[in-house]
């Protein structure tokens, strides 16, 4: 896994390039990266809670590099004095919403045709993954 930094480039609204990871094969093909930026624009009532995002190449999935991916935020975020990780996923896209509660995330919400994309109208769920002020994950 490595820590990956694109100066002067954000990544997402709200999301700082320097909380970049990536995960790359001894060729430096890049197999998947996540993030996490702050949630709601970062208004001062949200400062301890993040959104994240993950993406695993389709030909690797299943061998463990979103979980790494994941995992490696944690403390970063805990670093930065976050309390809460929100995952905002495609209500259809069950292999997330599996791969997420796997991680220990809890679904807390299900928004409707709060998106739009390829031509139609998209469901959003919200999970959410509490973090311990120790340096762990609550289960």
């Amino acid at each position: 896994m490595r820590r990956h930094q694109l100066p002067g480039k954000k990544v997402a609204d709200g999301q700082d390039p320097r909380l970049l990871h990536r995960a790359a094969d001894p060729g430096d093909d890049v197999l998947g990266f996540a993030s996490f930026g702050d949630w709601r624009g970062a208004w001062p009532g949200y400062r301890y809670t993040v959104e994240h995002s993950v993406h695993v190449r389709s030909d690797v999935r299943g061998r463990g590099i979103g979980r790494a991916l994941v995992e490696s935020l944690f403390p970063l975020a805990l670093g930065l004095g976050k309390h809460v990780m929100i995952g905002g996923i495609d209500a259809a896209n069950d292999a997330s919403i599996r791969f997420h509660e796997r991680l220990g995330f809890e679904r807390v919400a299900h928004f409707r045709e709060v998106g739009h994309k390829f031509g139609r109208w998209l469901d959003l769920v919200f999970m959410q993954q509490l973090l311990d002020a120790r340096g762990t994950i609550r289960s």
